[in-house]
């Protein structure tokens, strides 16, 4: 092929035909560039070939990190639920209880429960495949994507259960040092080992002591700890499963229902406009949703089914009751938000008969408890429908420090039953 190219060059010069061999060297020229342009091309796309494969090598990587640590979370999670359930177990049967003997199953839960509450667990996120991607030229790649704030929001979230169980973990500590000083050669190894000790009326004795004393009370209260900690891991396993799916069916972002549901994952997605307090019944991530009434009696309220949650307001109990949410971000040290960025509040309900009367209300944290806040009245039918309600009708709320975001008003004696679906701001 060379040499026929230069061949017809050597004729053209030799005939003197210089018009058509300038022709000639000017598509010489041409065939040359796109030749290196193609080139170029090829190498490109070879080049991006080669990075996203190891991108995705990277991802998958992360992935496995990931669920390795849900699996160690799922199982540290219910360790600290457990210890909590256990902690009400002992102040509800044991504490304060005059005991004239005890089964060797009593000493046994009693001394297996208090030695697993003084050996510290940790979590311990495997960040090495994330800290290479972020280290890499591939982490520009991910920018703007959802996939990348998930990731961040992770990690940061990984973090922070750190910090916490680190701070608790020393405290229980210096808290178990005092302790063992305290009974140092005076009951702590029968307390810690009591299956040791033949039975008797002394160990029962010294046992009792040492369970009902201030410093061992402090300790075993430290399971109500625990089990609040439990939040922090439902919250993080949710955006590592999240994650996990997203390498599975290899998406960068999220679907319009996934933004809607990871809305109030406070401060990750702000370029999301709405902000659900209840999906499908169940009350979303770093909100509670607590009964308060007239009068001192517990009334639970709120019975929660399979995709919606249903309220009861009891006949001839209570002269008025409130089923309200609460804000409970990082794990209740946030409990404010700025809702001025949303127009509406939408609520799917229906009432158990039709004609259910009640009102919303929604709170500042400087409203006091007194009733004369702003309130929209609302009458249900029988059948499922969506109430919209426009936010500035709650006229005494501020709505950039809202510490209630929501709440249900019965007023009187008449008994009421109302079911709920979903409650979206937008």
């Amino acid at each position: 092929m060379i040499s026929f190219f230069r061949r017809l060059r050597q004729r053209l010069l030799s005939e003197n035909r210089f018009s058509k061999y300038l022709m000639y060297a000017i598509g010489e020229i041409l065939l040359v560039v796109v030749g290196i342009l193609l080139a170029l091309q090829i190498n490109n796309w070879n080049q991006e070939r080669i990075q996203a494969k190891e991108l995705d090598g990277l991802m998958k990587s992360i992935s496995s990190a990931i669920q390795s640590d849900v699996k160690y979370l799922n199982y540290i999670r219910t360790a600290r639920e457990n210890m909590g359930q256990h902690a009400d177990s002992i102040f509800n049967a044991y504490m304060d209880r005059p005991f004239t003997f005890m089964e060797l199953t009593d000493y046994a839960y009693l001394s297996n429960t208090f030695n697993d509450l003084i050996t510290t667990i940790y979590y311990l996120p495997n960040t090495s495949s994330f800290e290479a991607l972020k280290s890499s030229l591939y982490l520009s790649k991910l920018q703007g994507t959802d996939i990348e704030s998930l990731l961040h929001t992770y990690y940061s979230s990984a973090d922070r259960i750190q910090k916490q169980e680190e701070e608790y973990n020393q405290i229980l500590k210096a808290d178990y040092r005092s302790w063992s000083n305290e009974f140092r050669n005076n009951g702590r190894d029968l307390f810690i080992r009591p299956w040791f000790y033949d039975d008797s009326e002394e160990k029962l004795k010294r046992f009792i002591e040492i369970l009902n004393a201030e410093s061992t009370t402090a300790l075993f209260a430290k399971g109500f700890e625990e089990i609040n900690m439990t939040d922090l891991y439902d919250l993080q396993i949710t955006l590592g499963e999240k994650y996990i799916e997203m390498v599975d069916q290899k998406q960068v972002n999220f679907s319009e229902q996934t933004k809607i549901s990871f809305s109030s994952i406070i401060g990750t997605y702000e370029e999301v406009d709405v902000l659900n307090l209840l999906i499908d019944g169940q009350v979303a991530p770093n909100f509670d949703f607590i009964y308060a009434q007239s009068g001192d009696v517990y009334y639970p309220g709120i019975d929660f089914k399979e995709d919606y949650l249903v309220i009861t307001y009891p006949e001839d109990t209570f002269t008025w009751g409130s089923p309200y949410f609460r804000i409970k971000v990082l794990n209740g040290r946030v409990t404010e938000l700025d809702f001025s960025k949303y127009k509406h509040v939408v609520l799917e309900m229906k009432g158990e008969k039709g004609g259910e009367e009640f009102a919303l209300m929604m709170k500042d944290k400087y409203d006091l408890p007194d009733g004369k806040e702003s309130r929209v009245n609302i009458t249900l039918t029988q059948n499922w429908k969506k109430y919209q309600v426009p936010i500035d009708q709650f006229k005494t709320a501020d709505m950039e420090i809202i510490e209630t975001p929501l709440g249900f008003v019965f007023i009187g004696g008449q008994g009421k039953t109302i079911h709920v679906r979903s409650i979206q701001f937008n």
